[in-house]
């Protein structure tokens, strides 16, 4: 079933897909294989935790939230330890 998967349709296709066994291996509660998922998703919390600001003379700054960005790994973690694998 993994092995047909179409990777090229997907609008982010220059980014590898984890690979199944990692999945598989951070499920099971293996340290390494999640933190190699925070890895990979890190770039995305990252910019789902960055704020636009703006001074006085409407100059636009790009703030990361450091609490936002450790809330959003923190339900990754819980969401990989919690998933379920039916095979």
């Amino acid at each position: 079933m993994i092995d047909h998967l179409d990777f090229s349709k997907v609008s982010n296709s220059h980014i590898t897909p984890l690979d199944f066994d990692v999945i598989i291996q951070a499920v099971g509660g293996d340290v390494a294989c999640v933190k190699m998922i925070i890895d990979h998703y890190m770039p995305y919390l990252k910019e789902l935790a960055t704020k636009r600001l703006y001074d006085e003379y409407g100059n636009e700054y790009k703030y990361m939230d450091e609490t936002i960005r450790c809330q959003l790994e923190n339900k990754l973690i819980k969401s990989v330890l919690e998933f379920k694998i039916q095979i």
